[in-house]
């Protein structure tokens, strides 16, 4: 380490500066390619024949359409029972409702009134006489 004292002109002071060295070690490797054995790799396809065995599951689904025609309140929901799946199928139906309603009445009455009434009326008649 080397060390100066040097005098700051604008400030009229000693300024004391230290020099330190820096360090760093490096690692070098090096290779050399040598001349070794020489070796032969030949390849060659063989065919083995493997009986393999696989359990294998097939299922067979069929289909069937119930007739029901039963009113339900609400959709009912898809349920199984053992290996059988049950999808509800529903459909909303109008119904009409015929029904008597009294609306109204009308009354009608009769007032009976008596009054005379005097008529000029031509007539004709026949008389008969009989003589024994």
């Amino acid at each position: 380490m080397t060390r100066t004292d040097k005098t700051d002109p604008a400030r009229g002071t000693v300024v004391k500066e230290a020099v330190l060295p820096v360090v760093e070690e490096r690692v070098r490797i090096d290779k050399t390619v040598e001349q070794g054995r020489t070796v032969t790799v030949t390849t060659r396809p063989v065919t083995e024949t493997e009986t393999l065995s696989q359990k294998l599951a097939h299922e067979r689904v069929t289909v069937e359409r119930v007739p029901i025609g039963q009113v339900v309140s609400e959709m009912p929901s898809v349920r199984e029972e053992g290996d059988l799946t049950v999808i509800p199928v529903v459909e909303q139906r109008a119904r009409v409702v015929v029904e008597q309603v009294l609306v109204e009445e009308i009354h009608l009455r009769r007032t009976r009134e008596e009054t005379v009434e005097n008529f000029e009326v031509e007539r004709q008649r026949t008389e008969v006489d009989i003589d024994e």
